[in-house]
């Protein structure tokens, strides 16, 4: 027996067609393009003789490459570093936000106003405050007798890298606060009060009652933050550019100027190739885990 759809279920496959469309334009060719590049030897420099097929001979070198492996590995150290402050500061802010006490909706926004600027402009703002000359970081720091000279937040490696670090823990702990409060407010009161009743302290009730109960949200937030960690290139860009020496090079940004700076069209589709499966791969990681936990609860 043969199924017919009805006027209503055409007109909703008629609604979606330019999302359909949109969708295949904008993401789906763009990446089946990029990876499809990825195995070619492509340079806009010799654009005119076309592209030589060499297989996998990009991620041969991708792997070999020290620029490469420099800046993976600050990508990872900086996700890990930072998307655990977030939840950790995240948990605290988010917890403040969902007690009841005057000048709750002041407290709020006043937490949510970093999450609100444009990124771009948090890491020009953090790059004058940590200037050597006359960043109001080392002016507070002098004035309070911490430090004698000025620190290199931005000339120093290792410091750069902490200083990126500060700027992105303050740029988007919000969001994180934000998504965690949506998920305190699920959890029934009813629970704390019994708790209290048969004695638990405020501590025991976060460690037996909220997080556990938080788990859901916290691996949906961790796993957005991850994802949109491990692709960091505005604030990067704005406030060290990957510098001193590529230190605080990020993947993103390095795959950004293989592609166009360099003009290497296959070596930069690859590295975008491997941003993608990683990213993926952690996806994957995390809904695997994420089902888990719901299928306990």
């Amino acid at each position: 027996m043969k199924y017919k759809m009805n006027k209503r279920e055409k007109m909703g496959y008629i609604f979606l067609l330019p999302s359909i469309v949109l969708m295949l334009a904008f993401i789906i060719y763009p990446v089946i393009n990029t990876v499809y590049l990825s195995f070619f030897n492509y340079r806009i420099q010799t654009l005119s003789m076309g592209k030589t097929f060499v297989g996998l001979n990009n991620y041969r070198m991708a792997f070999n490459d020290p620029n490469f492996l420099d800046a993976i590995s600050f990508t990872l150290i900086f996700t890990v570093v930072a998307v655990t402050l977030e939840t950790i500061i995240g948990v605290m802010f988010a917890l403040i936000m969902n007690k009841k006490m005057p000048g709750q909706g002041i407290i709020r926004t006043a937490v949510l106003i970093p999450w609100a600027i444009p990124t771009i402009i948090s890491g020009l703002m953090w790059k004058f405050m940590y200037s050597e000359q006359y960043g109001v970081i080392n002016y507070i720091f002098q004035k309070l007798m911490i430090i004698q000279e000025p620190i290199p937040w931005l000339s120093d490696a290792f410091l750069a890298g902490v200083a990126t670090i500060i700027a992105d823990v303050w740029k988007t702990t919000p969001y994180m606060s934000l998504l965690i409060l949506s998920g305190l407010q699920t959890i029934p009161q009813n629970l704390y009060e019994a708790s209290s009743i048969d004695g638990a302290t405020k501590r025991q009730q976060f460690f037996k009652i909220t997080l556990p109960l938080l788990k859901p949200v916290l691996s949906v937030a961790i796993l957005f933050r991850v994802i949109a960690t491990f692709r960091i290139y505005d604030l990067v860009a704005a406030l060290t550019n990957g510098g001193p020496a590529n230190a605080t090079q990020s993947l993103t940004l390095y795959t950004i100027r293989t592609y166009f700076n360099f003009g290497n069209i296959g070596y930069g589709s690859t590295l975008a190739t491997i941003t993608l499966l990683i990213s993926l791969l952690i996806s994957l990681l995390f809904l695997k885990s994420l089902r888990a936990k719901l299928e306990k609860v």
